[in-house]
């Protein structure tokens, strides 16, 4: 096969981007999610993205990590892998892409 038959097989997908807030022992961390929703699933809202997430790990990129009972940031790397299972509550926005 060339390139040329592989061109017409486009596959459309709706890349997302979700501000996600992770509360999980005694931090809370805020970051950025991106996630690629085929089209059937492009109109859900973003309390349906935190639902359908069925990894044992989330990935934030940009996080913000506070301790909980003060409030003050602790760290600021560059990408944060969570646990699924160690998270206690969870809450997501939808951003623009940019």
């Amino acid at each position: 096969m060339n390139e040329e038959d592989f061109s017409s097989h486009s596959i459309e997908s709706n890349h997302r981007r979700f501000q996600v807030t992770v509360y999980s022992g005694g931090m809370k961390m805020i970051g950025i999610v991106y996630h690629s929703a085929d089209t059937r699933s492009s109109s859900r809202r973003a309390s349906d993205f935190i639902h359908s997430v069925n990894q044992e790990r989330l990935t934030l990129s940009s996080p913000r990590i506070y301790e909980r009972s003060t409030n003050l940031v602790i760290d600021e790397p560059p990408f944060v892998v969570i646990n699924m299972a160690q998270i206690t509550a969870m809450h997501a926005e939808e951003l623009e892409m940019e």
